[in-house]
């Protein structure tokens, strides 16, 4: 029978399962507790946390959240850092870790979005653009078409306010003649 407390660390596993969009699993055997606080301090920095749990728990929050793609990479010793916001600026902290230090950080994989990623999809990630890049170029493939149309719509009234003005001055002459000849 599960311990209140198990469930309620279920709940909160799900919860940032369910809200990441990059979950990054790795074996932290080696760190020393500064070397992890650092790393977790650079990971808030970015809009991401590490947590240390049991892999029992993980694998429920993660059958929880529908990542059961995760559960493979759930063996041993297990830290999974989430990122909410801009998967690239954590994927390469995450990275630089793994690269650096006597006993490096040893990446295991993880899921972008709900798609696994290995451990070398880690370096991928970094070349994804941020948000703002992102829905910058979103927001550039849209108003490229509304521009356009906006510039032939403009056109086509243009050209009607020419023809109208044109008949205009071809009937104002008429109009000035015919008070000359009274």
């Amino acid at each position: 029978m599960p311990t209140q407390r198990k469930v309620e660390i279920v709940d909160e596993l799900s919860d940032k399962m369910s809200r990441m969009q990059l979950a990054v699993v790795a074996d932290y055997r080696g760190f020393t507790v500064a070397e992890l606080t650092a790393l977790r301090a650079k990971l808030r920095e970015n809009g991401a946390e590490m947590i240390v749990a049991k892999n029992t728990l993980l694998r429920l929050a993660a059958r929880n959240a529908g990542r059961e793609a995760i559960e493979p990479l759930l063996e041993g010793p297990t830290a999974v850092a989430f990122a909410y916001d801009d998967v690239a600026k954590v994927a390469k902290v995450l990275l630089d870790a793994s690269k650096a230090g006597p006993k490096p950080l040893t990446v295991r994989g993880g899921l972008l979005g709900t798609s696994p990623i290995g451990a070398d999809g880690l370096e991928n990630v970094t070349r994804l653009p941020s948000r703002e890049q992102a829905l910058a170029q979103v927001l550039g493939a849209v108003s490229a078409p509304v521009s356009g149309v906006v510039g032939v719509l403009n056109a086509a009234v243009s050209n009607v306010m020419y023809v109208l003005q044109a008949r205009i001055d071809q009937l104002q002459p008429s109009a000035e003649s015919a008070g000359d000849a009274a």
